[in-house]
């Protein structure tokens, strides 16, 4: 390759700028993510909350536990947003307010933490048809209502948040009786699950 022959008194050009490093910024969350879940029966929510305290001291989690009150299985996510939007709230409430009030059992039979997620869960396949079905006639009234509900669904229940890894294993079956189901506004960042509409009220 031939070198670049300069003529006396001229300066070779002057090397171009590194262009700037830029930080990718993190995507900060929407303060506002609204979804559907079911709710086990106060009675169930404090058996269910005893056996999260059990498993994070036999597995050493160090994890911040959920509590009682806070225990559910979300059934579908309408997504996040700046402002609660007030017109999907309601057609998802008078979407909802259709559908009969849950009336049947739940099992969770396993427990693991999810992968790329510090969420500890129990979870369970046979025992969670019925909780299925009824998410299904929830997806489709919603979805008559002019809203989108996602069509995937892995039925769990986040028993704490935790950085080790379990991987799923078999533990005694947890039944438990489905006893609402509400519409929440998630305030992200400030722990506050806000309840727009639960039925039965």
């Amino acid at each position: 390759m031939s070198e670049q022959l300069l003529l006396p008194g001229i300066d070779p050009p002057p090397r171009p700028l590194p262009r700037p490093r830029t930080k990718a910024r993190r995507k900060e969350p929407l303060p506002h993510t609204l979804f559907f879940a079911i709710f086990p029966s106060a009675e169930d929510a404090a058996s269910i909350a005893a056996l999260g305290a059990q498993l994070n001291d036999r597995h050493a989690l160090k994890g911040t536990l959920s509590e009682a009150h806070r225990l559910h299985v979300t059934l579908h996510d309408l997504g996040g947003y700046d402002t609660v939007p007030r017109k999907k709230v309601q057609a998802a409430l008078e979407a909802a307010a259709a559908v009969a009030a849950p009336s049947f059992d739940v099992v969770f039979d396993h427990a693991m933490t999810y992968a790329n997620s510090k969420a500890f869960v129990l979870c369970g396949e046979e025992g969670t048809a019925a909780l299925a079905d009824f998410r299904q006639r929830l997806g489709e009234a919603l979805a008559d209502a002019g809203l989108k509900p996602d069509r995937s669904f892995t039925p769990h229940m986040t028993l704490a948040y935790t950085r080790r890894k379990v991987e799923k294993h078999a533990i005694e079956p947890v039944r438990w009786t489905a006893g609402s189901f509400a519409l929440i506004d998630s305030h992200v960042g400030e722990g506050i699950h806000e309840v727009l509409g639960r039925w039965p009220a």
